[in-house]
């Protein structure tokens, strides 16, 4: 009975089921799930301060420890995705009259990569050095580049630079400070004990009103869906795939190429939620690229979990 019992609160608090549940909850609530929205920005400010309580600047003494890891993810999430996505979204969107799709797409290619990099990588032995690294030293390059890639895109008549930077010292530098006190050595393992559980269910929160927010879209519009995950689907799973391949050619190191491979493909659906809610709240379908990165990265997490067991274990063996 218990071993049933624990069984069943493991699946209840599985990440797939969790996401999976927001996106449910989402559209079964719709529009009542707005009160979420207003206090989205605080949810993922509790997210980042939970999600990096194990990073530590003292890993970046050893210049070879943080040189490699960021220039590489650097060039995978925000050159090579970043120039994928924007081509496709121009090619589909900018010239049509879903332009506030393509400014959706652009929020996406400027937010910094998921937090969910971290514990993915580390669920398939990935790279840890490589994964912690490259996200939090993004997210410290994010305070300049995403300012800079919203302004060369978008411009300020639609957004603020200095209201984006604003968001991303709320964001990155307040929850990484805040997440220092947590790092004691009393508190430390009791945060690390209780961190997975917490970080799944405050993205519910967040993915929750995304959905709900735009679930006309997915009721009404299949078309914009349609398009929109076409993007997602190039951008994700056929690059993860020509990117694999290259690299089991050209660098065949098992644990890097999950952990870049991670870099590459997931960035924050969080992020760009909060953005799309505080700049263009009259506008929901600014969010719908948001939303569905969401569900894309439940699916590209168990789509690359059988890829890695089936195919690159089987090439690289499973060390």
């Amino acid at each position: 009975m218990v071993c049933n019992m624990q069984k069943m609160l493991s699946l209840l608090n599985h990440r797939d089921f969790v996401l999976s549940l927001s996106v449910i909850t989402g559209l079964i609530l719709g529009d009542s799930s707005s009160f979420l929205a207003e206090i989205s920005m605080y949810i993922l400010m509790v997210a980042m301060i939970v999600s990096t309580i194990n990073f530590s600047f003292r890993s970046w003494k050893n210049p070879s420890n943080l040189i490699k890891p960021l220039a590489g993810s650097f060039l995978l999430s925000y050159i090579l995705y970043g120039f994928i996505t924007l081509v496709l979204a121009w090619l589909l969107f900018y010239n049509s009259d879903q332009t506030a799709l393509w400014i959706g797409f652009v929020i996406i290619v400027a937010a910094p990569p998921g937090p969910a990099v971290v514990p993915f990588s580390a669920m398939l032995n990935g790279s840890s050095n490589y994964s912690t690294t490259g996200l939090f030293g993004l997210y410290l390059l994010a305070m300049i580049l995403t300012p800079a890639i919203l302004f060369i895109f978008i411009g300020t008549s639609l957004i603020s630079p200095a209201m984006i930077f604003g968001i991303m010292v709320q964001l990155i530098i307040i929850p990484v400070f805040l997440s220092r006190f947590l790092r004691h050595p009393k508190i430390l393992p009791h945060a690390q004990k209780t961190s997975g559980t917490l970080i799944k269910w405050l993205f519910f929160l967040i993915i929750t009103p995304i959905v709900g927010m735009n679930r006309s879209v997915f009721f009404d519009e299949p078309y914009i869906l349609l398009i929109t995950a076409l993007v997602f689907f190039v951008n994700m799973f056929l690059l993860a795939i020509i990117y694999n391949t290259v690299m089991v050619k050209v660098f065949p190191k098992k644990a890097l190429i999950i952990s870049s491979t991670f870099m590459m493909t997931i960035k924050s659906a969080a992020f760009g939620a909060v953005v799309s809610f505080r700049f263009f709240e009259e506008d929901p379908v600014v969010a719908v690229p948001a939303a569905v990165l969401s569900i894309f990265i439940i699916l590209f997490t168990i789509f690359y979990s059988q890829f890695v067991k089936h195919k690159l274990n089987k090439i690289l063996g499973k060390k």
